[in-house]
């Protein structure tokens, strides 16, 4: 494994377990609002087992114990697609690629490569995933650099009763292009081999606004290659 991996873990690591707490509060927070608009194809899907649950059966009854979501839910190869709005982070229009996630580590870290095309060209990007099962509940931070923006994504997750899972994130304030920008969302998993992520954006403290809405399509004959 190379070293310089090594070292981003370890700072992972660190910034995991001395900062993420406060702003996992907050994301939580922040997230309570009504949940996305479902299509009848999700609708469906909410009746079946959820994707990410390590537990067999959807929960019916309110006493029963909360599943645990499995992070290796994303391990594999994914075509995504959107179309992004204008903001300082770029110029608006149709976004595709893919996005691999390799479990490293024995589960305590995911590695993820983007390839993509935007409104600017073609792009790629590298990041890294931790997740956190403790006492105060499940979370996770997200740290990625695409197309020259790092970004820090942390939040909490877990799964209703209902069979559905999600994913929260809220990031730190970025400067980026003369703007202070910071960026809230939502992972909303339909099913084993399809999600979709909403992401709104604050530009210099102003409202909340959405940015793009990204649907992710697992692609089944694709393996992930082995890290070196």
């Amino acid at each position: 494994m190379r070293p310089g991996f090594i070292l981003l873990s370890f700072v992972f690591c660190y910034l995991f377990g001395v900062t993420a707490w406060g702003e996992l509060q907050a994301g939580a927070q922040s997230q309570a609002g009504s949940p996305p608009a479902t299509t009848r194809r999700e609708e469906r899907q909410r009746r079946e087992v959820q994707p990410g649950a390590t537990q067999g059966a959807v929960l019916t009854d309110v006493t029963d114990a909360q599943p645990k979501f499995n992070m290796d839910y994303f391990v594999g190869e994914w075509d995504f697609e959107s179309n992004v709005s204008e903001s300082p982070l770029g110029a608006g229009g149709p976004i595709s690629g893919s996005e691999t996630v390799r479990n490293v580590l024995d589960g305590r870290f995911w590695d993820i490569t983007i390839k993509g095309e935007g409104p600017e060209g073609p792009f790629t990007g590298k990041g890294i995933i931790t997740y956190q099962d403790s006492f105060s509940g499940q979370s996770y931070m997200r740290y990625e650099i695409t197309q020259g923006i790092a970004l820090l994504k942390t939040g909490n997750l877990g799964c209703d009763l209902g069979g559905t899972c999600s994913l929260y994130f809220e990031t730190p304030p970025f400067e980026h292009n003369g703007a202070r920008i910071q960026l809230r969302g939502r992972y909303y998993l339909t099913s084993p081999f399809s999600y979709r992520v909403t992401t709104e954006i604050a530009v210099d403290k102003g409202e909340y606004r959405n940015w793009r809405t990204m649907w992710y399509t697992k692609n089944e004959k694709a393996k992930p290659p082995a890290i070196k």
